[in-house]
């Protein structure tokens, strides 16, 4: 029996005029299982993305942030878009009882993944409504 994949979204486009382009899943009412992988500062194009979905079957919404795009996170743009992504994702779990998942890698030479996701998503973080894998394979 084969287990199947999250749908995994990477948005590689660039952002142009402060709008980051997103993914509209109102129509993919059978969703189950969401895995995104911001790997820029704009993290707009998920909450607009998670925003759109209508499933009532959707279970699990993993992050895989890249660890090099997390180290340059500083900026109070990227702050309030991650913070508005961490209001979003606290809905998706007391209304849908649908617990996110952050993976992150350590020993990359960066900073400490981890403690850039606590100060990205403090509710979800706060709340223990999060949770927090460290991936040690390829991301």
């Amino acid at each position: 029996m084969s287990v199947p994949h999250p749908l995994c979204l990477v948005n590689t486009s660039p952002i142009r005029l402060g709008r980051a382009p997103e993914f509209d899943f109102s129509a993919a009412t059978k969703l189950k299982d969401l895995a995104f992988q911001p790997n820029q500062l704009n993290v707009q194009w998920i909450t607009r993305t998670l925003q759109s979905v209508e499933s009532n079957d959707l279970r699990r919404i993993t992050l895989r942030p890249d660890p090099y795009t997390f180290a340059d996170t500083i900026q109070e743009t990227g702050y309030r878009e991650w913070w508005e992504l961490d209001r979003l994702l606290v809905q998706f779990r007391t209304s849908r009882s649908i617990r996110p998942k952050v993976v992150y890698k350590m020993g990359l030479g960066v900073r400490d993944v981890r403690g850039y996701a606590l100060s990205l998503i403090p509710e979800l973080t706060r709340r223990g409504l999060v949770e927090l894998v460290e991936n040690s394979g390829p991301q």
